[in-house]
């Protein structure tokens, strides 16, 4: 097997135990709903412009 990772520089990779997600996200919850709200004012607040444009089409 050819070493995919040797033109960034790494002479021997290491293999890694995967790991498995482990916590449940519940958006139902107030504090899901606080990070919706949260995470959509900062994605509204990036790309106004963007958003702008999409409305007026």
């Amino acid at each position: 097997m050819e070493n995919k990772l040797a033109k960034y520089g790494v002479s021997k990779p290491v293999s890694r135990p995967k790991i498995k997600p482990i916590k449940q996200l519940n958006l139902d919850t107030p504090e899901g709903k606080r990070l919706v709200y949260a995470e959509a004012r900062i994605i509204l607040a990036q790309h106004k412009k963007t958003f702008t444009r999409l409305a007026s089409m």
